[in-house]
């Protein structure tokens, strides 16, 4: 924000004083609780661009009172959207996170503009660059300039058009496994500045290089930034020999984190399992993939995702021809939720080779669907396991994925109230 944004001379600052008592008088007269049965019957989007009225206005919708009263009344489940890869590029053959970023949803609310991370190139400079999803959780996203050096991030929300960049990783390595993992706090403070309180974390995982001075042998490196310090700190861990062997490869198509249970998770290309790390505590521990899994296998052939609040996983196996769906359960094991023969999938679109299917992800709100890509029709499809039935989704757009390669996916789920995106306070 410029000087010029916030610097106004007598006669504007009148105008602004004189368009706040108009269009706030009639509300004055009214109680706080009339205020808000007023302004939770409006949609999700200008109930929160509200806030803009007054400052009064500010305050009760910042109250965490406001969104459950919101919520209650709009009965609302959350949404959700996929953002994928939709094109290939040149630079699919070296960085497939180069490719352009679309878009499929079943919701209105995701026309708006902002969900394109259009907003975001707010410069020359920006404008001519691309601009690659890494993650989302609670409604943020991370991303980052492409092709930019030093490295630089963003966190933003694509509903309401909020957005800061990070300062740079101590390391300029682009070759990482990426976490982001976003707690929006609630308080009944009614300061409009300390209504609502959101902490983030962004976690980057180097590729283990033996030959790199940076990284001791038999260590793993963690860069690990958080929103209240505003700053990076690096952590370098000793790790056990499954560990260090989890990130000897680079996996191009999951190169972010599945957030479950507050909880990082990262699938990689070693058959030792998935590498999680926990943000509250900077534990980190190794899981064991379904003993029925054997890896390596193709990369479109496999997924981990989250679904409902619990951690899935789903393989094909070449052995049977069979498509297994696991969930991990409360005390740490892997129970087989679903398994099904090829020739056992119906399906309702003529286009779909059931042999040119690749896995995607868990739908992350419907416990009975799962997603694939079809090669044959670059279509994404979905699969019911309860009546084993393969359909297009009902998404408001084509979606299309012409890729050589299995495609990034990120399920991105929309909360049911817009999550704030705080200010970084080394940065304020």
């Amino acid at each position: 924000m410029t000087e010029s944004d916030v610097m106004f001379d007598g006669s504007s600052l009148t105008k602004q004083r004189n368009v706040e008592s108009v269009s706030s008088s009639g509300f004055d007269k009214l109680t706080d609780e009339l205020v808000i049965e007023t302004l939770i019957r409006l949609p999700i989007k200008p109930a929160n661009f509200c806030k803009c009225v007054s400052r009064r206005f500010h305050s009760l919708i910042s109250s965490s009172y406001f969104v459950r009263c919101y919520v209650n009344h709009h009965q609302i489940n959350n949404s959700f959207a996929l953002y994928y890869q939709s094109k290939p590029t040149f630079h699919n053959l070296i960085r497939p996170s180069l490719m352009g970023i679309d878009i499929a949803f079943e919701f209105p609310i995701f026309e708006s503009p902002g969900f394109s991370l259009s907003f975001l190139a707010c410069s020359d400079q920006q404008k001519q660059e691309t601009l690659q999803y890494l993650a989302s959780n609670n409604g943020l996203v991370l991303c980052c300039a492409a092709l930019r050096r030093p490295i630089v991030y963003f966190v933003c929300n694509p509903l309401t058009k909020q957005w800061i960049a990070l300062p740079p990783p101590p390391s300029n390595v682009k070759t990482v496994y990426i976490g982001f993992i976003c707690n929006p706090q609630y308080s009944c403070n009614t300061d409009h500045e300390q209504g609502r309180k959101t902490r983030f974390k962004v976690v980057r995982i180097e590729v283990v290089n033996c030959d790199s001075p940076r990284q001791p042998s038999g260590t793993l490196k963690l860069e690990i930034f958080c929103s209240v310090s505003g700053i990076w700190t690096e952590y370098f861990m000793s790790s056990s020999t499954s560990d260090h062997e989890l990130f000897n490869g680079w996996n191009y198509r999951c190169p972010s984190a599945v957030v479950c249970d507050g909880i990082l998770h990262w699938d990689t290309l070693s058959n030792c399992g998935i590498f999680t790390y926990d943000p509250s505590n900077g534990e980190c521990k190794t899981i064991e993939l379904p003993h029925e899994v054997r890896k390596p296998v193709w990369a479109f052939k496999y997924c981990l995702g989250e679904s409902g609040g619990r951690l899935r996983y789903a393989n094909f196996s070449w052995d049977d021809t069979n498509y297994r769906v696991w969930e991990l359960n409360n005390g740490g094991e892997w129970l087989l939720l679903h398994k099904v023969h090829l020739d056992e999938m119906k399906s309702t679109v003529q286009t779909i080779n059931k042999d040119c299917m690749g896995l995607l992800s868990p739908h992350p709100l419907n416990h009975d669907i799962i997603f694939f890509w079809c090669r044959s029709s670059c279509r994404i499809v979905e699969y019911n396991m309860e009546n084993k039935l393969l359909k297009l989704p009902c998404f408001l757009r084509d979606a299309r994925i012409i890729s050589l390669l299995s495609p990034m996916f990120f399920p991105f789920v929309l909360p049911c109230w817009p999550t704030t995106v705080p200010l970084i306070q080394s940065m304020a």
